[in-house]
């Protein structure tokens, strides 16, 4: 969804619109993957990690996401309503996934 939508995003309202959509949907998958991290390091149970340093980890990801879309936008000149569809799409993907594993599985 990130790949066609950048593609439309440039096709239809050009080539800003189109790096802007797809630079929002590479912040949203860095997010993704680094949230997999934190949570696989929490429910893993490791006893090397401090519970700290996996709290910190994941405030500090939610305070980068703002801080970065900023930085994409005021200094590299990209569209803010692509970027944050760029951003929407890649988590809205993730949600639309859920829900179709969820109802198109059977009971066994």
């Amino acid at each position: 969804m990130a790949a066609g939508g950048s593609i439309l995003a440039w096709a239809l309202f050009g080539a800003r619109a189109g790096l802007s959509f797809g630079a929002g949907a590479a912040l949203a998958g860095g997010n993704l993957s680094w949230l997999r991290s934190s949570i696989g390091a929490v429910v893993s149970g490791d006893l090397k990690r401090s519970r700290f340093r996996v709290l910190g980890g994941f405030f500090l990801r939610l305070m980068l996401i703002p801080l970065c879309l900023y930085v994409m936008i005021r200094f590299l000149f990209l569209d803010i309503f692509a970027a944050m569809a760029g951003f929407a799409v890649f988590i809205c993907s993730v949600f639309f996934e859920g829900v179709l594993e969820a109802f198109g599985s059977s009971p066994k």
